[in-house]
């Protein structure tokens, strides 16, 4: 490396002019680190370019910012979807319905609660009701369709053959 190539990577490095650099490493007989160092007693901390592995503290705010904003589209989704849910629960319906005269009629919501706290009490009565001859189903914009309430009939049909083949009448 030349002269003026040391000279011009000092004068970078420290943040100098050129003519400081030159003259500092003159002083210390071409020796960079030498050089560099004088240079730094002289001009103190204002001139040195620092490295530092601690984050920048705008940075930093700017991270948590995001991540807050992130946590927040997230909590907001997943609040959207909890209401989406709800409400469709709320608009449609579950029918249990014997010898074609509705039984009992509650929204989809109340089914889903009952399902989730009393799982091991619904599932036998709604078994039960099957074999009792109980039919159920389902209306609504959104669960009222046809092959929701085919696979229901279907279930009852296979309630009833069961019946039909345990007790052997027809």
């Amino acid at each position: 490396m030349t002269h003026y190539e040391m000279a011009e990577k000092l004068a970078e490095k420290m943040n100098v002019s050129l003519e400081e650099a030159k003259t500092a490493l003159e002083a210390c007989d071409w020796e960079m680190l030498d050089a560099a160092l004088m240079l730094e007693k002289e001009h103190g901390a204002a001139n040195e370019r620092a490295y530092s592995t601690r984050p920048d503290p705008e940075e930093e705010r700017s991270r948590r910012e995001e991540a807050k904003e992130r946590r927040r589209g997230v909590v907001n989704g997943l609040g959207d979807m909890l209401r989406s849910a709800v409400n469709m629960g709320n608009r449609n319906r579950f029918e249990v319905r014997k010898n074609d005269e509705t039984m009992l009629e509650m929204p989809v919501l109340v089914l889903v609660l009952l399902m989730l706290f009393a799982f091991w009490v619904c599932v036998p009565l709604l078994v039960i009701g099957l074999f009792a001859g109980f039919r159920y189903s389902f209306s609504g914009a959104e669960l009222g369709r046809d092959s929701v309430n085919s696979a229901m009939d279907k279930a009852a049909e296979m309630a009833e053959k069961v019946k039909e083949e345990v007790t052997g009448e027809k």
